[in-house]
């Protein structure tokens, strides 16, 4: 039943939107890397799919100009960036009526700087067409200084903006675009000058954790993923063993710009996160379940959630609650969130009550199968649904 309300919910927001499963192309596209900080051969890949009326054809168009920092007439320059020099150009693929995957590539060189804008469009052969909204991203080496106009003078001052890794840009760059969850990673100080290396890791956990993997544990945010903005952060972050973490320097300033915080390591210690809507957390890229354990830690960072197991931290600031101080208020909330009260159960001798239908939960089980379940699953799907209302927090 969990599962069923979950779709419920998310076929009540795409018709909220207007969309809905009719016989139309559909068309999907992303880039790789997600973000590498030298020059390199990104690839875009559009898909088109449409088995009815067959694809004629995909079209990508791209944006590339210089990244910068916006001064507008202000003292500070910005955390999010803009772009001067900015020309455009695309790539047509031509297929017969195809009703399989058609999938039209465009790689492009980078250089140090560069911020590219993309969208792609897929046709049938009736003539229907689908498009993606726009994507920007960063490549190269990123902004280390940035020009501010003081009355006649120009002032060059060290300064570093965000990174866009996936950034829906609806509107003109500068002007504010519908609400999104801002998730910004953060390279720790055990990558030492290897801020490449940060981007590979980071990599591994934003395809995994929202694009690429099948298992259970990434479905609602591969379902949601349009709802985030992906960005990656300047030098700065600490993590370390016993739940210490902090961003200082750059990487400080930086986080203003974005909600939730994640400072991604190499080395092993245990990972860790605030319990709060916009918090901080550590994320270890060199696990082989990397991508589960950021949307764990997100579970705290970005929607408040308790652990649901004991040893790690019970008490949530999240919309619904998924953890209790006692039976009978687990029992008397469950209902009215259309949860079984009998399944309230103790958190191993926490004194914390959840409700526990028996599944394997993301808040509580390391593993791949696992889902946002019960409470959880609520406060996820709220959070989710306010986003795509515009308000996210």
């Amino acid at each position: 039943m969990g599962a069923l309300r979950r779709l419920l919910s998310q076929l009540a927001v795409l018709a909220s939107l207007g969309l809905c499963a009719c016989n139309n192309p559909g068309v999907t596209v992303l880039h790789d890397p997600l973000y590498r900080a030298s020059p390199h051969v990104s690839t875009i890949t559009a898909t088109g799919v449409d088995s009815k009326d067959g694809i004629d054809s995909v079209s990508i168009t791209v944006t590339i100009g210089t990244l910068t920092a916006c001064n507008n007439g202000g003292f500070t320059p910005s955390l999010i960036p803009c772009r001067t020099a900015a020309f455009q150009f695309g790539r047509e693929c031509i297929f017969s009526h195809e009703k399989g995957p058609a999938v039209c590539r465009f790689p492009l060189r980078l250089g140090d700087r560069s911020l590219v804008t993309y969208t792609a469009t897929a046709r049938n052969s009736r003539g229907s067409t689908a498009k993606t909204t726009p994507i920007t991203y960063a490549a190269g080496a990123p902004l280390t200084q940035a020009t501010i106009h003081v009355v006649f003078f120009d002032i060059t001052v060290p300064w570093e903006t965000a990174r866009p890794v996936w950034w829906h840009t609806d509107l003109p760059l500068g002007q504010t675009a519908p609400d999104k969850i801002d998730v910004g990673f953060f390279p720790d100080a055990d990558w030492g000058t290897n801020y490449q290396g940060f981007t590979d890791g980071l990599q591994v956990i934003a395809l995994g954790s929202f694009f690429n993997d099948t298992n259970p544990f990434s479905n609602f945010y591969r379902f949601w993923k349009n709802e985030f903005n992906l960005w990656a952060g300047p030098a700065g972050g600490n993590g370390e063993d016993s739940c210490v973490r902090s961003l200082s320097g750059a990487a400080s300033t930086v986080s203003g710009a974005v909600d939730g915080k994640a400072i991604v390591h190499q080395a092993a210690f245990r990972d860790c996160s605030d319990i709060a809507l916009g918090g901080l957390g550590t994320s270890q890229s060199t696990l082989t379940d990397a991508a589960w354990v950021f949307t764990h830690e997100s579970g705290h960072f970005l929607h408040g959630l308790g652990d649901e197991y004991q040893g790690g931290g019970n008490g949530n600031v999240s919309d619904p609650a998924n953890t209790w101080t006692s039976q009978s208020a687990c029992q008397t909330a469950a209902p009215g969130l259309g949860l079984t009260a009998s399944q309230c159960a103790q958190i191993g001798t926490t004194g914390f009550w959840h409700v526990d239908d028996g599944g394997v939960t993301t808040m509580r089980d390391r593993d791949l199968a696992s889902d946002w379940r019960t409470a959880s699953g609520l406060a996820v799907g709220r959070r989710m649904s306010k986003c795509a209302g515009g308000a996210c927090y």
